[in-house]
């Protein structure tokens, strides 16, 4: 068909409907007219005057939403970056949900789409053009998203090594479970954006009802596009399924334990899951090689639109993390910490434990030390006891078993230290002389010292040097 004849036709019956149709980019608007075509049965090779009247009819049943950013859609990446600064990343992210409601709509996927292809290459050129010393503002970011990954990949597997120890996993070598949960086929044909808030709002919805309902649980979650670009969620996640009457053989199924009331949460909200799961059992699945399923949840990490996150830790884990694992102890982040815990975190989250000749993983202690739970049950389990003794103890024994887990691993670090000195100090009296060998606290901005020390700790800003300050 000559697109040129169509939209003349357009031209004549309807003035405002061709002037919106040709400030789309003409791949879209193309493919806008392919879809009409289809929609009324009609073929592309049929009378233009009849295409044209369908448009003109069509047209007003789009949402206005996605009308309205026709011209959005088709501008350049180097027409977008004459705006000022505020401006363009304002728009560079309508634009990036503006090709996502017209890829929906259109039904075409992103590896078809021709105009965000070129969007793309322009602005990657561009980052790559963009030069600080001998890298480029592409580097940057390039080296950020691995650096973020790695840190989250590192939280995810730590979190995995303490609901071990924690108990609530299947067993004290396993790991928890795998859910995948999609929205209905309605919100399909809505915007990306309303997509996201309702799935943003169960998600939420699900935390608050089990919260209220008194369960703990934790996870690691992804939020992801499917090939139509409606977002769906991944998520592992770990909680209580110890039932003592089921264990001693005086009943025949688990009952009322913080799994089955979690799924029932969660399958409140995501009803369809429901019966999903019931036909299809790898929609809610025990986690045999949590590796791979990281793996496969962290695929398109850094990517555009897909967003990870964590369940059941502190808001801030993630500068929590950074800050502690660069020695930038003096942050805000921080602040919450002991200098004893502090110090004892980072010894924790950068040691391993071997569980196989070949196999090493995160200290299950580094969250513990941290306190980096919402719920206050597993800021304080643990104890001195074996692993597998430990996993057969119910979550209401462990809690009662030492609910002040963490405070006597400080107390033994504690103790640690003042044998030390203590050895110290009766070798040098038997040397007979008179100085004592301590651990000194120094802060790290301190610019003079008069004498060498060995900093064992340091943190924070120093206290300002007052007249009667001195140093020997």
């Amino acid at each position: 068909m000559d697109y040129g004849n169509l939209e003349q036709r357009i031209h004549e019956h309807d003035i405002a409907t061709y002037d919106i149709v040709t400030a789309l980019h003409p791949f879209y608007r193309y493919k806008l007219y392919q879809k009409v075509a289809d929609n009324c049965h009609l073929s592309m090779d049929c009378d233009e005057q009849e295409l044209a009247l369908n448009v003109i009819k069509m047209l007003p049943r789009l949402k206005k939403s996605v009308v309205d950013t026709f011209e959005l859609v088709s501008l350049s990446y180097a027409e977008l970056q004459e705006h000022q600064r505020i401006e363009k990343k304002r728009l560079l992210r309508k634009a990036d949900k503006a090709h996502i409601n017209i890829r929906r709509l259109l039904a075409i996927s992103i590896d078809d789409d021709i105009v965000q292809q070129v969007f793309n290459k322009n602005k990657h050129n561009r980052y790559k053009h963009i030069k600080i010393g001998d890298k480029s503002a592409q580097d940057s970011i390039d080296k950020k998203v691995k650096c973020n990954r790695a840190r989250d990949w590192h939280i995810a597997t730590s979190l995995e090594e303490s609901m071990k120890f924690s108990g609530m996993t299947q067993g004290p070598l396993d790991s928890g479970w795998f859910i995948t949960l999609t929205l209905p086929g309605k919100y399909r044909s809505l915007s990306y954006e309303q997509c996201i808030e309702e799935i943003n709002n169960r998600l939420n919805m699900i935390k608050k009802y089990a919260e209220r309902t008194g369960i703990t649980w934790t996870g690691t979650y992804a939020i992801e596009l499917h090939k139509d670009e409606t977002p769906h969620i991944h998520i592992i996640y770990y909680v209580n399924d110890y039932d003592d009457l089921y264990s001693h053989g005086l009943r025949r199924e688990k009952s009322g334990t913080d799994k089955q009331k979690l799924e029932k949460i969660i399958f409140k909200f995501f009803k369809e899951e429901e019966l999903h799961s019931q036909v299809n059992g790898l929609i809610n699945q025990e986690i045999t090689y949590f590796e791979g399923v990281l793996s496969y949840i962290f695929k398109d990490y850094g990517k555009p639109n897909t967003r990870h996150g964590f369940i059941g830790l502190r808001r801030d884990i993630r500068s929590v993390w950074n800050n502690l694992y660069l020695g930038n102890y003096g942050h805000k982040s921080l602040s919450y910490l002991s200098h004893d815990r502090l110090f004892m975190s980072k010894k924790y989250i950068h040691s391993y434990q071997r569980i196989y000749d070949d196999i090493k993983v995160p200290s299950s202690l580094t969250l513990f030390a941290l306190r980096a739970f919402r719920d206050d049950k597993l800021n304080y389990l643990g104890g001195e006891i074996s692993l597998s003794e430990y996993n057969e103890l119910s979550m209401f024994e462990k809690q009662n078993y030492n609910k002040n887990h963490i405070k006597m691993y400080e107390l033994l670090n504690k103790k640690k230290s003042t044998s030390k000195i203590r050895k110290y100090r009766k070798t040098l009296n038997l040397l007979n002389v008179n100085s004592v060998f301590v651990y000194v606290y120094l802060y790290i901005n301190t610019k003079i010292v008069y004498c060498d020390f060995i900093i064992e700790k340091a943190r924070g800003q120093p206290p300002p040097f007052g007249e009667d300050w001195m140093i020997f």
